[in-house]
Order: structure tokens, then C-alpha cells, then sequence
């Protein structure tokens, strides 16, 4: 019995936890936690950069091992305790990285840039990318437009004229659009009232696809592209028009990881 009372206490702590991070509201619920906290509309380089740096960063020459010293000599390198536990002998290539997310996540040249990581065989680059997932998959959950099949960021809803308004009133800069099945909801289902589009939180999840995608290793002469950009669900076409919105699957590595 006593066992069965640590498994219930876990279980509801678990459970209170997960309902006390979990929000749901529409588009103007959400404005008002962006302004009481803009960080909550970060978008994916800034939300990755802080995941890594809340763990801790100290500098290499902290280290009393000589060994190091020797190693490293009067090198200026930052250890990252959010990796320190699995990679061993790359500090430079992970401050790199690091660096690198920190210039995109002030939206510098990097931003519009894709990572890419090269290296010889067993050198760690899976291992990375996997910490990677694991440290979004043990973030925050972020907000994003509630039935959006690329879980985007609500601040999306707000029309491009009134951004700079709202820009000044929440501290935060919006950019991005609407993909075709959010717009055609928003003109279809909410009469273009987009404040009273809903707003709910998510978790980010690899096995789920939300917020990671991930593209299997396949020969690169027969790649779909459907497979980074989604494609059009065939299915549906009995039922509207090949442009109609409703027959596209926005399920994509690119659709669904764009907010992680």
C-alpha cells in the first residue's frame, strides 16, 4: 500500500504540473501575456539559445586539470554545462554553435541561415542534434495557434498594417504570415475576427511532431520534397479544388519544426 501511495503522489504531481503549465484562451488572452512577458513570444534560435544557457557557462581556464591548460593554452573557450556530461574533446566546435545561435537568436545575418553540421563518422553530430531535442523537449511549453498543423506563433493573427502598432505596445517584433489553413479558417470560420482566433500552449515533441521535425536518411536523387514541405492530400481533391487550402498536409519536417 505504502508503494502504491508513492506511485499516486508521483503520478498527481506529474499530472498537476502538466495542467499548471497547460493554457487556453484566443488571440487577445494571449496579447496580454506577451505584453506581462514578452520572452514567451521568442521565436526558435533565441528558445534553442536558452535552453542551452540556463543550464550554466563558465569559462575553460576555471579548470585546475593542467591537462587543459596545456591543451588550450591563453584560448578565450566557454564551457557549456548544458553538454558537459556527453561531449568530451569538441569545446570549440559547441562555442561555435553556440555563437551561432546566439547571433540568429538577435536576428543577425545567422538567422537566415541554415546550421549544418559536418564531420567524419561517430564524431558526435547525431548526438548533438539529439541533446538538442531533448533539451526543447524539457522546455517550456510555447503557445501557438490552436488546430495549426505547423503550430505557428499566434502573433501571425495580427494583420500586417496594425504590426507596428501592436509591435510598440508589446515590445516584441512579429513577423511571419499566416499559412493557407489558419487564413482560410480565419475568413471562413471566424469571419476575419481574428482576436477571437484560439490560442492554446504546446509541448514540444519529437515523437509527436510538434515543434521537431525530422527527416529520415534516404538516397538524395529519389528524395520527396513532400517530406520537407508536406504535399497535397489526394484524397481530397473529389471534395475541393486543387488550390483550396483544406487538401493540403502541412506535415512537413520544415512545417511541423519551424517553431523549434
Amino acid at each position: 500500500m505504502d508503494h502504491n501511495k508513492e506511485f499516486e503522489a508521483l503520478i498527481k504531481k506529474d499530472r498537476d504540473l502538466h495542467q499548471s503549465r497547460s493554457w487556453r484562451g484566443n488571440l487577445l488572452g494571449y496579447l496580454e501575456k506577451v505584453k506581462a512577458d514578452p520572452t514567451i513570444a521568442k521565436l526558435a534560435h533565441a528558445r534553442t539559445y536558452d535552453t542551452i544557457m540556463k543550464s550554466g557557462v563558465r569559462d575553460i581556464h576555471e579548470n585546475s586539470d593542467p591537462h587543459v591548460k596545456r591543451l588550450y593554452k591563453d584560448e578565450s573557450i566557454k564551457l557549456f554545462d548544458f553538454f558537459n556530461d556527453e561531449f568530451f574533446g569538441i569545446e570549440k566546435t559547441l562555442s561555435q554553435i553556440v555563437r551561432y545561435f546566439h547571433a540568429a537568436s538577435l536576428k543577425g545575418e545567422e538567422s537566415r541561415q541554415v546550421l549544418y553540421l559536418m564531420g567524419p563518422v561517430g564524431s558526435g553530430k547525431s548526438s548533438l542534434v539529439e541533446k538538442l531535442h531533448r533539451g526543447l523537449e524539457e522546455s517550456e511549453p510555447f503557445y501557438a495557434i490552436e488546430g495549426c498543423p505547423m503550430f505557428e506563433e499566434p502573433l501571425h493573427l495580427i494583420p500586417r498594417h496594425l504590426r507596428k502598432e501592436f509591435e510598440k505596445m508589446l515590445g516584441v517584433h512579429v513577423e511571419g504570415d499566416l499559412c493557407p489553413v489558419c487564413r482560410y479558417k480565419l475568413v471562413h470560420e471566424y469571419g476575419g475576427k481574428y482576436e477571437e482566433f484560439p490560442v492554446c500552449t504546446a509541448e514540444f515533441s519529437k515523437r509527436s511532431r510538434v515543434g521537431i521535425g525530422v527527416v529520415p536518411p534516404v538516397d538524395p536523387n529519389n528524395q520527396d520534397t513532400s517530406v520537407l514541405i508536406g504535399s497535397e492530400d489526394i484524397s481530397k481533391l473529389d471534395l475541393y479544388s486543387e488550390g483550396d487550402p483544406r487538401v493540403l498536409e502541412l506535415n512537413g519536417a520544415l512545417n511541423i519544426g519551424n517553431r523549434g
